[in-house]
C-alpha cells in the first residue's frame, strides 16, 4: 500500500509539472524570444549609411550598387538578446521630407556624418540632426551618432563642444552617443544603443502606439478635408428620418388645408368624407 500511495504521489507530481510546464511555454518562449526595436538610419547624401548598414548587418556591398541611396533599404542585426530592424531612408533635399513618416514608428535613431566634411557642411549636417530631433515623435529617443571618415586632428569631443551637442541632448530630451565607424568603437556605440533601447522598452512602446495611431488619423483627416468627406460623415451620422409622401387628392376627394404643426413639405390632405347628394 506505501508502494502504491508513494507511485500515485509521484505520477499527480508529474502530471502536475507537465501541466504547470505546457502552461507557461508560451510565456517562457516569449520571455526567451529576442526583443524587437525599430531604428532609423539617416544622414546627408554621401554620409555613409549604406555602407553601415551593411556593416552592421554582416553584408557586403555589390560592385555595381555605389551610388547614394534614393529610396528605402532594409538591415537586420540579430543576436540572443536583440532584433534591430534598421531602415535608411535616402539623404537628399526630396527625401529629407518624407523623413518625419518615419518617426512614429521608430524606438531610436542612428545618424550618420561624415566628418571629413568642411565645418560649413557639418554644420548643416548638425542643423538637419536638431529639427529631426525637435519632431514630436522623436523626442527623449536615444540617438547614436556615427562618424564614417577621419579628420585629421579633430576628435569628437571636438564635434561635441563645437557644435553644442550637449544643448542638444538637453533641449530634445535625446540620449547621445557619438562614436567613430570602427569595429571596435562602433561596437561600444551599438552595445550602449541596445542598453538604452532595453532600458527604455516599456516606455516606448506605449508612446510609439500613441504616435503612430495619431499619425493615422491625422493622415485621415487630410484625406477626407479636401474632398469635403468629413462633412458629409458628419451629416449622415445625423440623417434625419424619411418623411412620408402622402398621395395627391383625388377627384371625388375633399381637401383641406393642413394645420401648422404640420412638416412644411406636405400642403394638403386627403379627405374621406363622402361627396355631398344633391
Amino acid at each position: 500500500m506505501g508502494l502504491l500511495c508513494d507511485k500515485l504521489r509521484r505520477f499527480c507530481c508529474c502530471c502536475c509539472c507537465c501541466f504547470r510546464c505546457c502552461k507557461e511555454s508560451p510565456q517562457a518562449a516569449a520571455a526567451t524570444a529576442a526583443a524587437q526595436f525599430k531604428i532609423l538610419l539617416l544622414g546627408a547624401t554621401g554620409s555613409g549609411k549604406t555602407q553601415l548598414g551593411l556593416q552592421l548587418s554582416g553584408k557586403q556591398r555589390d560592385a555595381d550598387d555605389l551610388g547614394p541611396t534614393n529610396g528605402v533599404r532594409c538591415y537586420r542585426i540579430e543576436d540572443l538578446v536583440t532584433l534591430l530592424l534598421l531602415t535608411e531612408v535616402g539623404g537628399s533635399q526630396d527625401m529629407q521630407r518624407i523623413w518625419p513618416y518615419y518617426y512614429a514608428s521608430c524606438n531610436a535613431l542612428i545618424f550618420c556624418f561624415d566628418l571629413s566634411a568642411s565645418n560649413e557642411t557639418l554644420q548643416q549636417h548638425f542643423e538637419v540632426l536638431q529639427r529631426c530631433l525637435q519632431h514630436e515623435a522623436m523626442r527623449g529617443k536615444p540617438v547614436l551618432l556615427v562618424a564614417t571618415r577621419h579628420r585629421d586632428g579633430v576628435q569628437l569631443y571636438d564635434v561635441e563642444h563645437a557644435f553644442g551637442l550637449e544643448h542638444v541632448a538637453r533641449s530634445t530630451g535625446c540620449p547621445l552617443y557619438i562614436c567613430h565607424m570602427d569595429n571596435e568603437d562602433l561596437q561600444r556605440g551599438m552595445n550602449w544603443l541596445q542598453r538604452q533601447l532595453q532600458l527604455l522598452a516599456p516606455t516606448l512602446l506605449q508612446r510609439i502606439k500613441y504616435d503612430v495611431n495619431l499619425q493615422s488619423w491625422q493622415q485621415r483627416k487630410r484625406s477626407l478635408l479636401p474632398n469635403g468627406k468629413l462633412q458629409q460623415v458628419h451629416r449622415q451620422r445625423f440623417r434625419r428620418p424619411h418623411r412620408k409622401l402622402w398621395p395627391m387628392p383625388q377627384a371625388n376627394d375633399v381637401t383641406r388645408a393642413r394645420p401648422n404643426t404640420a412638416p412644411a413639405a406636405i400642403f394638403v390632405l386627403r379627405s374621406t368624407q363622402p361627396p355631398a347628394k344633391p
